[in-house]
């Protein structure tokens, strides 16, 4: 090569595809510092990285124990109201629990920008909230 030339570079790679969900799931409580008689709300956000929904036959069950425990609690997944028996709660203990078959988690998105190649992933969400007094 002469001075000044310069010769691109190019290179591929082979990526395997796994077509399956990827989820996490974090849990927080609002507001942090709680008082008797004061409202709490619980909140699972469950992520899935993966190119395939989390369906209803994939099973998801969401079990926890609430310390604080709460009374009278109202459940939502993604803003939708649940009604008693779809899922369990026990106000002696803590326990709560919603069964297999109710949970989906939407696929991840993926979007490849064309000047750099760099793929963003924006991952499926679904958002569990359970409010009630302590």
């Amino acid at each position: 090569t002469g001075a000044g030339i310069t010769t691109p570079l190019t290179a591929t790679a082979t990526v395997s595809v796994e077509t399956e969900p990827v989820l996490t799931i974090s849990k927080g409580i609002n507001p942090t510092t709680v008082t008797e008689n004061s409202s709490v709300t619980y909140t699972f956000t469950i992520q899935n990285l993966g190119n395939t929904d989390a369906v209803a036959t994939d099973n998801i069950v969401i079990t926890d124990t609430f310390n604080p425990i709460l009374e009278n609690i109202t459940v939502t997944v993604n803003g939708d109201t649940l009604s008693e028996g779809e899922y369990t709660y026990n106000e002696e203990t803590g326990l709560f629990t919603i069964p297999a078959g109710l949970i989906t988690v939407p696929a991840a998105s993926f979007v490849q920008n064309p000047q750099t190649g760099e793929w963003t992933v924006t991952p499926g969400t679904t958002v569990i909230t359970v409010s009630g007094t302590i």
